[in-house]
């Protein structure tokens, strides 16, 4: 059963059935944004029914797995509000032939049983489009996604990048509004390099392009012999994990990359502070969020040459280019090793960057928005 409060008016929704269990970026950005935000939580409850949540008896954990084969299925997959009668779902809470005035979903997902109300949805790449990791994503984003693109009043990018991509994708411009991510800076900036070791947060997906990056260190070990860090690269396995490991097993010296599927928060935090750089080698984003949190804590970032990280971090990274023989990485990383002070300098920049993108400024730029659609 789902916790209620007393019954407060359906002024606003929030949609949360694309939420799925277990940590994921989605489920970081609902988790610093959802909290600062009025109204009532949809999602699934232990026995995998829809509910409604009042905000103040809600708490951001992820939902359970869906026990039944079929709504498993659909919440794998991001179909979940087909499993459910919302209409009879509101009737069955207390809202007797009441409907939201506006409903906000941080997915890309409209509730697409009710046209008629303004919905505001959150489009955080068109990464499917163009480094599918499976037909069935690239189907789905090609076909399936533009009816939700036509039932929502407005949609949030997160990037200039993805907004771009957005009108290249056929929505007009006028219904787009960009609402970059914001962090929370809680811990002292670091004040020097801990290591000489490097480290890299990222799932093996298409669009990482780690295979690219372990042929970019290959050619930086053979060009930097005196550099004895490490590089550790902290992700689940995906579709590039198999070409992972053969780039892994052919590196001058493979036992200086480490894969690692997962770390507590606190070890992972720990493993970013005692790195010398955090490297992105990624060939597509929407925004890139392991950037803006290694900048938060201080520590430098070494990023490919793509739109999304020209967008933010132009002046507060370097970077090399997605097909990097090592040549620029090398340049790069020799840089960090051998210059504090450029160390230092990137180090202060990406901190002023983060300081700059608060969750409470994006939380605000929300609101706002939802405020407007409702007036």
């Amino acid at each position: 059963m789902c916790p209620h409060s007393a019954l407060k008016g359906l002024a606003q929704l929030i949609n949360l059935l694309s939420w799925l269990p277990g940590h994921s970026g989605f489920g970081s950005y609902v988790q610093r944004v959802v909290p600062g935000l009025e109204g009532w939580r949809l999602q699934l409850d232990g026995s995998g029914q829809g509910c409604l949540i009042d905000r103040d008896a809600w708490h951001p954990e992820p939902p359970p797995q869906a026990p039944g084969r079929l709504m498993r299925l659909l919440q794998r997959y991001g179909m979940t509000q087909h499993g459910l009668d919302l209409p009879a779902l509101l009737q069955g809470s207390g809202f007797h032939g009441e409907l939201p005035e506006l409903i906000y979903s941080p997915f890309f997902d409209a509730l697409l049983c009710w046209p008629q109300l303004p919905q505001l949805i959150t489009c955080h790449d068109l990464t499917p489009l163009t480094c599918p990791n499976s037909r069935k994503a690239w189907l789905k984003y090609r076909f399936w996604q533009p009816r939700h693109l036509r039932c929502a009043a407005r949609v949030i990018a997160i990037s200039r990048h993805v907004a771009d991509q957005l009108i290249s994708f056929g929505l007009p411009a006028e219904r787009i509004r960009v609402v970059a991510n914001g962090i929370r800076v809680q811990r002292p900036v670091l004040p020097a390099p801990q290591s000489a070791d490097l480290v890299v947060l990222a799932r093996h997906d298409a669009n990482k392009n780690l295979p690219a990056l372990l042929r970019a260190l290959a050619g930086v070990q053979r060009q930097l012999p005196h550099w004895r860090g490490r590089v550790r690269i902290i992700g689940r396995d995906g579709p590039d994990s198999q070409g992972l490991r053969r780039g892994l097993r052919a590196l001058p010296q493979p036992e200086r990359v480490e894969l690692i599927p997962s770390l507590p928060p606190e070890a992972l935090i720990q493993t970013l502070r005692g790195s010398l750089a955090l490297i992105s080698a990624s060939k597509e984003e929407g925004f890139d969020y392991p950037v803006l949190e290694a900048k938060a804590e201080g520590l430098p970032t070494l990023i490919s040459d793509i739109p999304v990280h020209r967008e933010f971090h132009q002046g507060s990274s370097l970077f090399f280019p997605v097909n990097d023989d090592g040549t620029v990485l090398a340049g790069a990383i020799n840089q960090l090793l051998r210059d504090p002070t450029s160390w230092r300098d990137l180090s202060g920049a990406g901190r002023d960057l983060a300081h700059s993108l608060s969750v409470e400024q994006q939380v605000g730029a929300i609101q706002q928005l939802i405020s407007d659609l409702r007036a």
